[in-house]
């Protein structure tokens, strides 16, 4: 269940600095030309990189995430169960972060500008994780 996701590439960059050069690369410009374009344009929209925060089983993970490949790179992980509390902050600029508390470690799992998305993300947020949590001991 993903609680954010941030893309790391526009797919207009996607398209004017990858796709270009591979087609002007490995394809030839007279025969199906439309038709290779398009296949090279979706394989790169398949291939989605977002910074993402999921709930995977029993944590919070956060870290770069490719779409069919699942986490490439995980930066942070907390249990559910190690949670204290989930936390408003303001950062350095001025930005609302949501944090998921544990007793030695945070991790933030949102920032928004205002601070009235931000506390609606935070319900939301602490509705999907005491949702897992139950699944979780109705399991155990």
């Amino acid at each position: 269940m993903t609680l954010n996701k941030e893309e790391l590439i526009h797919p207009i960059f996607y398209l004017l600095f990858i796709s270009a050069p591979i087609i002007g690369l490995f394809f030839d410009f007279h025969s199906d030309f439309f038709e290779k374009v398009i296949w090279v344009y979706f394989i790169l929209i398949f291939l989605n990189i977002s910074n993402s925060v999921k709930l995977k089983g029993n944590e919070i993970i956060s870290g770069i995430y490719i779409s069919p490949f699942g986490f490439i790179k995980i930066k942070k992980r907390i249990k559910l169960d190690d949670i204290k509390e989930l936390i408003i902050q303001q950062n350095k600029k001025k930005y609302c972060e949501i944090r998921a508390i544990s007793s030695d470690d945070f991790l933030i799992i949102k920032t928004i500008a205002n601070r009235i998305p931000a506390e609606e993300a935070l319900e939301e947020i602490e509705a999907k994780i005491n949702s897992r949590k139950e699944i979780i001991q109705t399991f155990n």
